[in-house]
C-alpha cells in the first residue's frame, strides 16, 4: 500500500516475570482497514491492545499511532485514537446524556458542537429515546452501544476495540457491524480482537492470528485459505447412476489431470475432488467442466467448498509445535568400582 500505516508495530515485546505474553509482534494496519487479532484465551490479543493504547509498557519494540511514537510521545499518539475496552466504563447512576456530555469534557469538545454530536450519536445507536434514562436499567447491549458511541465523539482516526459484541444479542451485534463498515468506508482505520469467527470473517480487510504471544499467520481470508488448499474440494451431482466399469474408466481420466483426491459417493450419486496442497480451485474446477463436457455426464449440479475462518482459525493456530530439542551432557565414563 502507497499510504503510510495508521498503526505500525515492530517488534514489540511483553514479558510479566519469567512468562512472555507478546513475543517480538510485527504488524501494520492502514487507513480505511479493518484489521482482526484472532487468538485464544491468553494469547496476548488484549495485552497487545493495552500497549497500542499506552496503557501498558512494553518490555521492548516499537509502535506507532498516525505516525506519533507510543513509548517517546505517547501523549500525541493517544491524541488520535480511541478505544473499547472488554469491560463497559459507564457511570450507572448517570443517564445516557450525562454519560456522553462527561466523555465529551474529558475529550475538551465544545459544550454546544457537543451537545449536536451526542444527540447525533444517541439517534445513530437507537438510543434517543433513552436519552434520559440512567444507564444502570439499560441491558447489557444498550451499555456496550453507549460506550462505542463515546468513544466516537471526538472522531477519532484510529479505533481499538477489544471484543466488543461479546455477549450481545445478534440485532445488536449486526448494528455495530453496520456502523464499523461505516466507518471503514469514512476512513476509520480500526483494530479489532474477537471470538466471533463470523465477524472477522465479515468485517476484517486482514486477519492475523496470535499463538502464545507470537504472530503466526497473516493476511487477507483468501490468502491464508491459499495455505490451506487441501480443505478445499469440488462436487458434482449426477444425473443418473452410471455403469459401474464406464464410471471407473472415467474417473480414471479424471485423476489423470485433476489437482486432487477423487471419490465417488454411491449413496448420494457424487463424485467429489479434495485438492491437494498444489492445486488451485479454479483451475481444478475448469478441469472438471471439461471432463464432463468431454464424457457426455448427465448432471444436476456443482458445488465447490473452501474452509471458513473458524476452519481456517482451527488449523492454523493448533498445528503441532515441533518437538523441544534436547541438549545431552556428556556422560563420564564409570570407573572400574562404578564410581
Amino acid at each position: 500500500m502507497s499510504e503510510a500505516p495508521s498503526i505500525k508495530v515492530t517488534q514489540l515485546t511483553k514479558v510479566f516475570g519469567k512468562r512472555t505474553v507478546v513475543d517480538r509482534l510485527d504488524l501494520e494496519v492502514f487507513p480505511g482497514e479493518l484489521y482482526a487479532l484472532l487468538g485464544d484465551n491468553g494469547a496476548g490479543k488484549t495485552t497487545t491492545i493495552n500497549m497500542l493504547t499506552t496503557l501498558l509498557k512494553p518490555t521492548s519494540g516499537r509502535f506507532s499511532i498516525s505516525g506519533f511514537d507510543g513509548i517517546a510521545d505517547p501523549e500525541r499518539a493517544k491524541s488520535g485514537f480511541a478505544v473499547v475496552s472488554q469491560e463497559v466504563a459507564l457511570y450507572q447512576e448517570l443517564t445516557a446524556f450525562e454519560n456522553l456530555m462527561f466523555v465529551s469534557r474529558l475529550y475538551g469538545l465544545p459544550k454546544k458542537g457537543a451537545i449536536q454530536r451526542i444527540e447525533q450519536h444517541l439517534r445513530q445507536w437507537d438510543l434517543l429515546s433513552r436519552r434520559d434514562d440512567y444507564v444502570g436499567d439499560f441491558s447489557g447491549g444498550m451499555q456496550r452501544k453507549l460506550s462505542i458511541a463515546g468513544a466516537l465523539l471526538r472522531s477519532p482516526r484510529v479505533l481499538f476495540l477489544d471484543e466488543p459484541t461479546v455477549g450481545l444479542d445478534p440485532g445488536s451485534r449486526q448494528h455495530i457491524w453496520e456502523i464499523l463498515t461505516g466507518l471503514k468506508h469514512e476512513g476509520v482505520t480500526i483494530f479489532l480482537t474477537t471470538h466471533y469467527l463470523e465477524e472477522a470473517e465479515l468485517l476484517a480487510d486482514r486477519v492475523g492470528i496470535i499463538v502464545r504471544g507470537k504472530l503466526i499467520a497473516e493476511g487477507t481470508i483468501d490468502d491464508l485459505r491459499g495455505r490451506l488448499n487441501h480443505m478445499k474440494s469440488i462436487c458434482v451431482r449426477m444425473a443418473r447412476r452410471p455403469d459401474p466399469q464406464e464410471l471407473e474408466s472415467s474417473l480414471s481420466r479424471l485423476r489423470n489431470f485433476a489437482f486432487g483426491e477423487v471419490s465417488y459417493d454411491e449413496l448420494r450419486n457424487t463424485f467429489s475432488i479434495a485438492l491437494t496442497s498444489q492445486g488451485h480451485l479454479s483451475e481444478t474446477l475448469r478441469a472438471v467442466t471439461d471432463w464432463i463436457e468431454t464424457e457426455h455426464i448427465p448432471i444436476t449440479g456443482v458445488s465447490t467448498s473452501e474452509p471458513s475462518l473458524e476452519e481456517i482459525y482451527l488449523a492454523l493456530s493448533h498445528e503441532p509445535s515441533p518437538p523441544p530439542k534436547i541438549e545431552q551432557s556428556p556422560v563420564a565414563p564409570l570407573s572400574k568400582d562404578g564410581k
